[in-house]
């Protein structure tokens, strides 16, 4: 049991701190903070040292209307909210002790000789409590409860004259004890009211602090919160060596997930940590002699070897010298925090993310995530200096305005492959907003959609027989539903030998990795659809000029605004070209006409020109949380005879979706063979509508093999692998065409054969021998 006389013996063999630390002010828009200098402190900048704590407290006590306090040193502690709160709470304490430090401790009317005695014996408690309550206002607390009021009492006077006759300046001094004691309960119970143990000796453990190392402005917590249980950990290792640790936290009181990163620099031990920080200092006194920095390509290179450069040199001179893998990690880290996209980049560069947006304000706001298509909160927390920064940086690489009179931006980034959308004032009165949608890292594939559970082997091989068959199709879907990635994996499924032609705002479909494929496709950009620049093209002209490269599939990005009328009127009159398609949002087929008709003004009697709507949409099965891309309907539009159109008779569908199977199920016009659009193909192949839905069948189990070959072996799903199992589908086509026999079993056998090789080689090789299906 600690005891008070050890407190006095304590405190006598050192001199107390009078001197508050020095600290900073700052006041932002959206907050008050206090950051204490404690660089040059021979303290250990940390709530588990008495005198800092004391120091804190003081602060506290000082600038009590703060949100934000910051302990700044290698590592830089930042508490607010509820830490901070239990923080002002101990300050309201000490407070309140040190009230008493000229209290009357002795009877006014005592004659005693022994008066002043009882005086000084009295101030020296007294003086002990408020000293301690400074340095370790917990161990006050205890003191005071795990002892009675009597032996507290007799504890304190046990050196004292004892007189009856002083009764009344022990009932005085029990008094102001008494009220000390009750102002502890309170305080323990506020403390218990924000989750607070009373009795703790780690104050680092119970009141959480935000942690980042000086050179980042990002900040995480490095622990998980209490009301969370783990369920699952895995590790992303970087080319040059370096780790990112990942771990899944479900919340205990809420049906939400906690996604816990662990970047390595903010866990460096501290010698480390000031050679980065003496590194990154250079680095930014750094002149460049030449451009190479100012071009996005180049520039994360370009720093990653003057960070190289400058650390050999710095360690050789302080003769610190590093594992080679070690220069290779720290000179990538510099090269992320100077040119990169800081702890950003972390998160961006985890497969199972697609989507990262952060809320304004950014300080108060963790960074979301959406992993496996489910939203999740980070302990990740960006400063206003990151996105200012991010945003000076992405303003310059795109070449388009923004500010008040421009607040939105629209981009693509190349490195990491993401689109970024940013909104600021006074779109966004608390500051900058952001959003990035992540691409694949390779394209999408029908085969990978299919082992997603995305779409059905059939409805697979009916879309393939589609964008080969020259149709006019629009996919449609909610945000993030997975438009873009099934248009990217059906322009897979249109034969090499056609041109294609793509037009897109912010470009989206992997036109580079077609392009080194062997696909005849080009991009073309356009004006943005939000905030429009005069030094962009519009779309409608974008469209004009595809249409007058000759003969191409056509691919819009998004079908979005009046460039939508040109693209009908070229759908009608034919000059189009072989097939359109195109992404717009619509949650039904019905919905996409009632857009297109009333709100895009096209005649319906226009819309007619559309072969097929494709549904995606982002659903949940058997009433769980978690959201599932799907494609929930595939549906033709009817060539009706009658002038009376309307979203009710316009449509047939071909496939819906099945909730309880979680399937898309084939309708009775396609498995009767009365599909009019599978007719129409049929016409253009030259081919019966028996013909037509036997390829469709096995264009079916063609794609169904691959996806269960790519189970075993993801690589075989990839546009690398299809793009070559494609091609040997339309040889073998071609060459039963020219024998005049069109055996569908036998193309299949023949294709197994091969795929069967093909696939083994791969599986046991990794490598894309392209075997013939003659050999």
């Amino acid at each position: 049991m600690i005891s008070i006389s050890k407190i006095l013996q304590s405190l006598r063999k050192s001199e107390q701190q009078n001197k508050i630390c020095n600290y900073k002010l700052v006041n932002t828009s959206n907050e008050r903070k206090v950051i204490l200098n404690c660089k040059k402190c021979s303290f250990s900048s940390d709530l588990n040292d008495k005198s800092c704590l004391d120091n804190i407290i003081h602060v506290l006590l000082k600038e009590p209307y703060i949100d934000r306090l910051v302990l700044s040193h290698l590592y830089e502690r930042e508490y607010e909210k509820e830490s901070l709160t239990i923080l002002k709470e101990f300050a309201y304490f000490c407070d309140f002790i040190n009230a008493y430090n000229n209290a009357a401790l002795t009877d006014s009317g005592c004659t005693y000789p022994e008066k002043l005695k009882c005086q000084i014996a009295r101030k020296e408690i007294i003086d002990a409590l408020i000293a301690q309550s400074f340095k370790d206002p917990l161990q006050i607390m205890d003191i005071l409860f795990e002892q009675n009021g009597t032996k507290i009492e007799g504890h304190i006077l046990d050196n004292l004259p004892d007189h009856s006759e002083c009764n009344s300046c022990i009932e005085q001094f029990n008094f102001i004890l008494n009220e000390i004691k009750q102002k502890a309960l309170i305080t323990k119970n506020r403390l218990k009211a924000q989750k607070q143990k009373a009795a703790i000796s780690d104050y680092n453990t119970q009141i959480r602090s935000y942690v980042r190392p000086s050179f980042s402005t990002s900040r995480i917590y490095a622990e998980p919160p209490d009301n969370t249980e783990f369920i699952e950990c895995y590790d992303i290792q970087y080319k040059k060596g370096r780790e990112l640790e990942i771990s899944i936290y479900a919340f205990n009181d809420r049906p939400e997930k906690l996604y816990f990163i662990k970047p390595f620099e903010y866990f460096l031990d501290p010698l480390d940590l000031s050679t980065i920080e003496r590194i990154r200092k250079k680095i930014i006194r750094h002149r460049p002699d030449d451009l190479s920095f100012a071009d996005p390509a180049n520039s994360r290179e370009y720093f990653r070897q003057i960070a190289k450069r400058i650390l050999l040199e710095d360690t050789e001179l302080y003769g610190n010298y590093l594992n080679p893998s070690r220069v290779d990690i720290y000179s990538d880290l510099l090269a992320k925090y100077t040119s990169g996209l800081g702890i950003l980049e972390d998160i961006l560069s985890d497969p199972r993310v697609t989507d990262v947006y952060i809320n304004a304000p950014a300080d108060s706001n963790p960074v979301n995530v959406v992993i496996d298509d489910e939203e999740c909160i980070t302990n990740v927390f960006l400063s206003q200096n990151d996105l200012d920064s991010m945003v000076s940086r992405f303003r310059a690489i795109s070449g388009r305005p923004f500010g008040e009179a421009t607040p939105v931006l629209e981009m693509k980034l190349d490195d990491p492959d993401v689109r970024v959308s940013v909104i600021g004032d006074p779109l966004s009165s608390n500051g900058l907003a952001y959003a990035f949608r992540k691409h694949a890292h390779t394209p999408w594939t029908l085969p990978k959609l299919i082992s997603s559970g995305t779409i059905s082997p059939l409805a697979a091989g009916l879309l393939s027989f589609m964008a080969e068959g020259q149709s006019s199709i629009l996919i449609a879907g909610d945000v993030g539903a997975g438009k873009t990635s099934l248009l990217s994996s059906m322009i897979a499924e249109i034969p090499q030998k056609y041109r294609i032609l793509t037009i897109e705002d912010t470009p989206e479909i992997p036109v580079k990795p077609l392009q080194n494929l062997g696909w005849k496709i080009q991009g073309m950009n356009s004006q943005s659809s939000i905030m429009k620049s005069n030094a962009e093209m519009t779309p409608e002209v974008a469209l004009r000029a595809a249409l007058r490269l000759g003969n191409s599939s056509l691919v819009i990005g998004e079908v979005r605004g009046t460039e939508v009328r040109v693209l009908y009127e070229a759908m009608q009159v034919g000059t189009a070209g072989n097939s359109v398609m195109g992404t717009i949002h619509g949650a039904s087929a019905k919905a996409v006409y009632e857009r297109i008709i009333n709100t895009l003004k096209v005649p319906s009697s226009s819309f007619k020109a559309t072969d097929a709507i494709v549904i995606c949409s982002s659903t949940r099965t058997a009433g769980e949380m978690n959201k599932k891309k799907r494609v929930t309907q595939i549906a033709e539009v009817n060539d009706l005879i009658t002038s009376e159109y309307s979203s009710d008779n316009m449509f047939s569908d071909l496939f819906t979706y099945s909730s309880s199977k979680d399937s898309l199920v084939s309708a009775d016009i396609l498995d009767r063979g009365q599909s009019a659009l599978v007719n129409k193909i049929a016409s253009k192949m030259g081919i019966s509508i028996d013909d037509a839905s036997k390829n469709i069948q096995l264009r079916a189990k063609i794609k169904e093999k691959v996806a269960d070959w790519g189970n075993k072996n993801p690589e075989i799903m990839e546009i690398e692998a299809l793009s070559i199992a494609n091609n040997m589908f339309w040889l073998l086509m071609d060459e039963q065409k020219q024998n005049d026999i069109l055996d569908y079993n036998f193309v299949f056998k023949r294709w197994l054969e091969w795929f069967e090789d093909f696939a083994q080689n791969m599986t046991e090789n990794h490598s894309y021998t392209y075997y013939s299906f003659t050999e």
